[in-house]
This record gives C-alpha cells, sequence and structure tokens, in this order.
C-alpha cells in the first residue's frame, strides 16, 4: 500500500473515530451482553459489538489501572536510560543513535518518552511531522515479552465448530531471548533476537515433529526455519514466507500471537488512532506469580551458571507457572447454559484502557492477510484485540488475546506471560484457541540453556 493510501486510510478512520458516540456509561460491576452492547460501540472493535449484541460473547466489566501494570524497578530503568539512545529510520529499523546501525542487545522500552508525549488532541499533528511513531510503537510492544533469559513451556491449540470442541494439538517449547535478557547479554554468534525449539507432544501424529527458529537482530533478514519430519527422519529447511498461515492448521498463524510476533521489518505502520477502548483481562487479572520451584526432567540440558541474576529465584531453581482451576478461561462448550460461540470465554472480563490503535499492511505481496489493526495499551504495551482483513479488504478474522503479569518473588523480575487467545475466523464459523492452563501444563523460566541448544542434531533428537 502507497503512503498516500496509508495516510488516507490513516485520516478516514481517524475521522470516524472522532465521529463515534460518546463513551458509554460501562462501569465495574457491571455485565456486557446483547441488552446493552450499543453503549459499548465506541469501546469495542469493528466487528466485535456485533458479536455481543448477537449474544455469542458476555463480559463483566472490571477495572485495571495503570498502577496495576508494574514493571520490574531494573526493566523501569533500563527503559529510562533508553532515552535518546535509538532511532527509527525511513525503512522503520531501529537504529542506534551512537553507532548508527541496528543495535545487538537492548533492555526496557527503547523509546520510554512516547505514551506520555503523545495524546488524544496531539497524536495527528505529531504523526504528521513523524511517520516512524507507530513503528516505536511496536518495538516498545514488542520488547514488553522480553524481559527474561528462557523459557520452557507447554499448551494446546484447541478447535472449535458451532456444535462445540472439535479437536487439539499439544506441544512443548524451549525459548532463548538474547535481548531484554533480566541478567544482560549472552554469547550470540548467530546475532538473533530469539531462538526456539517446538516440538509436538499429543496426537501420536505429531508426535516427533519439531521445529527450530532463528529470529535475527538485522532488520533486513528473514528469519530461519528448520523441521524434523519424522517420516523421512530428516531436518528440512523452510521457507519463512508464510507466516501468516495457521499454526498446525489452526485458525491462529504464527503472526497473530501477543497482536503481532513476527519481525516489525516486515510489514507497513501507520497510526490510525489513540482510543478508550473496553479490552480482555484475565478471569483473575492481570497479575501472575512466577514462584521458584525444581526444573521438570528435559531432554535437552541447561546450566543454571549460564544465567547471572534470576530475579530472587534461588539458585539451582526456576522460575514456575502454574494454574488452578479457578483461574482457568472457561469456553462456551465447556459451561451449562451456555448459548454463545462454542469457544467464546463464558468468564470474560473487559477494562477500560486507553490505547494505540496501529495498522499494518505487508510488504510481502503473497501474505494472506491484507490489513491488520492491533489495539495496544497506551500504558503498559500489551495488545489486546486483532482485527484481521484479506488481500481484498474484507474482514476475515477477530484475535482476542490476554496476557498476565509475571512476577519474582519481591517483584525483581517481571514479564508479559501470554495466558490465552482465540482466533475466530468468521468464513468458516469456527475458533481455535490457545490454551496454556489445561492438563497440568506449565512454564518454567530462567532454566539457562546455552545457545547450543539450539541446533539441528538437537531438533533430530526430539523427534521419534
Amino acid at each position: 500500500m502507497s503512503c498516500s493510501r496509508l495516510i488516507r486510510w490513516g485520516l478516514a478512520v481517524a475521522l470516524a473515530l472522532a465521529a463515534s458516540p460518546a463513551v458509554a456509561d460501562l462501569n465495574p460491576g457491571d455485565k456486557l451482553d446483547s441488552s446493552n452492547c450499543e453503549e459499548a460501540r465506541s469501546m469495542l472493535p469493528d466487528f466485535v459489538t456485533e458479536k455481543f449484541c448477537a449474544g455469542d460473547y458476555a463480559a463483566e466489566i472490571i477495572e485495571v489501572t495503570d498502577e496495576q501494570f508494574q514493571y520490574s524497578t531494573k526493566f523501569k530503568a533500563g527503559s529510562e536510560a533508553n532515552a535518546g539512545k535509538y532511532y527509527v529510520t525511513d525503512t522503520g529499523h531501529m537504529y542506534e543513535t551512537a553507532s548508527q546501525t541496528w543495535p545487538k542487545f537492548w533492555y526496557g522500552f527503547p523509546f520510554p518518552g512516547l505514551s506520555a508525549a503523545l495524546t488524544q488532541d496531539n497524536w495527528q499533528a505529531e504523526l504528521s511531522k513523524d511517520p516512524t511513531i507507530p513503528y516505536r510503537i511496536m518495538y516498545n510492544h514488542q520488547v514488553a515479552r522480553f524481559q527474561i533469559d528462557d523459557v520452557y513451556w507447554f499448551l494446546s491449540i484447541k478447535w472449535c465448530t458451532p456444535a462445540g470442541f472439535d479437536r487439539s494439538v499439544e506441544f512443548g517449547a524451549y525459548a532463548t531471548w538474547y535481548i531484554g535478557r533480566h541478567s544482560g547479554p549472552m554469547e550470540n554468534p548467530d546475532e538473533t533476537y530469539l531462538k526456539d525449539i517446538i516440538f509436538g507432544v499429543a496426537p501420536y501424529d505429531v508426535v516427533g515433529v519439531s521445529t527450530l527458529e532463528y529470529w535475527f537482530t538485522d532488520p533486513e533478514k528473514w528469519q530461519s526455519i528448520w523441521a524434523f519430519v519424522p517420516t523421512i527422519r530428516r531436518v528440512r529447511r523452510l521457507t519463512a514466507s508464510n507466516s501468516s498461515e495457521g499454526l498446525f492448521g489452526s485458525i491462529i498463524a504464527r503472526d497473530d500471537p501477543y497482536g503481532w510476533a513476527g519481525k516489525i521489518q516486515y510489514m507497513n505502520w501507520n497510526l490510525i488512532g489513540i482510543q478508550e477502548m473496553l479490552v480482555p483481562i484475565a478471569p483473575t487479572g492481570i497479575e501472575k506469580a512466577i514462584l521458584p520451584g525444581v526444573a521438570a526432567p528435559k531432554k535437552l540440558p541447561s546450566n543454571d551458571a549460564n544465567i547471572g541474576s534470576k530475579g530472587e529465584i534461588p539458585p539451582g531453581q526456576v522460575g514456575r507457572i502454574t494454574w488452578s482451576p479457578e483461574e482457568r478461561v472457561m469456553h462456551g462448550y465447556e459451561t451449562p447454559g451456555w448459548t454463545g460461540k462454542a469457544w467464546a470465554p463464558t468468564n470474560l472480563k473487559l477494562a477500560k484502557r486507553t490505547c494505540w490503535v496501529v495498522e499494518a499492511t505487508p510488504k510481502d505481496p503473497y501474505y494472506a492477510y491484507g490489513r491488520r489493526i492491533v489495539y495496544i495499551d497506551k500504558f503498559a504495551y500489551w495488545a489486546y484485540w486483532t482485527t484481521l482483513y484479506d488481500r481484498a479488504g474484507e474482514y476475515w478474522k477477530t484475535i482476542i488475546w490476554m496476557d498476565k503479569m509475571g512476577y519474582t518473588p519481591g517483584r525483581d523480575m517481571t514479564v508479559r506471560h501470554p495466558f490465552w487467545g482465540v482466533g475466530e475466523d468468521v468464513r468458516q464459523n469456527r475458533g481455535s484457541f490457545f490454551d496454556v492452563q489445561s492438563k497440568g501444563y506449565y512454564t518454567e523460566y530462567e532454566l539457562g540453556f546455552p545457545d547450543s541448544t539450539y541446533t539441528t542434531s538437537n531438533l533430530a533428537a526430539l523427534g521419534k
């Protein structure tokens, strides 16, 4: 999409937002459903109000304040120290002011003063002077989940039809961050910001299927992906350009988690509004303790000595997250008496938050989505809603995403922890959701995986 077309679209959306009805008088304790859905129209993304009006969704209104998004003291200090340290080029690349090239490591929000500088009154004028603003928003959004060193976790993707639960795929993952690390920089010979191995757990058809991925700090370099194929017992290099295709054939694509999980440089970004929104919040609120514990056995080794500072987690232990039944998101198909969508969260909470409204259009002509609208918390840089359109501009999907503020004892370390997300495809009338809460699933942080974890030989070792 051309620059002039982006500007015309942004102005049109801005006028539409300005012409929206006054903010509804919905207060904590109220319930939003089909009886009062029109009151929330100005505070929900396009097409979401209709889902509430149709009775497909319902939610309780709660309050979530800026003060509840308490990042660690270290992360706040790192963010403040970044003032003036980075800038965004005309091509959307983040560079260091000192070196005039892309950074190899950064910690904290790279653009700490952005939220305070832009308001609903001045954002259009500021954007006309500085078109890199939406890119700076996205670099801040990215690093909100890069505050720890490494992770080992399990989750499932579940499919639903209007009739109810359909099927699921379970998998586990090893991942190491090379930027935003709580303990500081580590050996990084491949100049990546993230490496991960994902392996299938169930059903048996996916056992032995595994992928290895490198995400490079070089803004011009596509990520590298390898897969172990059990039927031929070989590792194969895959194309990195199919990131708009559904994970394991689900509704949610590889780029969809967190509102945007891909490389920022793959898209043209535009700020189209700052808006008061009703945003999805987990049933028990945004906080979740990361508790010290003994690491579970694993195929690939870790070394506690590889991590110098672990956020008050004792030596020899890891930070663990597990879930109680009360914390779980309940879905329509498992809630007696529910008449809405089978994949809808029946204990959903909504809170009023001020959001950046950001639009992405793909640089890749073969990318499946034509437009992505992401609603990102203006203070915390968490994404909540995503609306996806096809190449013809027709509405296709809605993504709902929820995170938790994971914190270690004393809040010495915090992280935006992925909690739950659902993708609804209106063409197929189906939904898929990420479940990290069921069947004893757990997450472990701060294990000390060496860089040598992420090799094709280890990828094959996780196969059948």
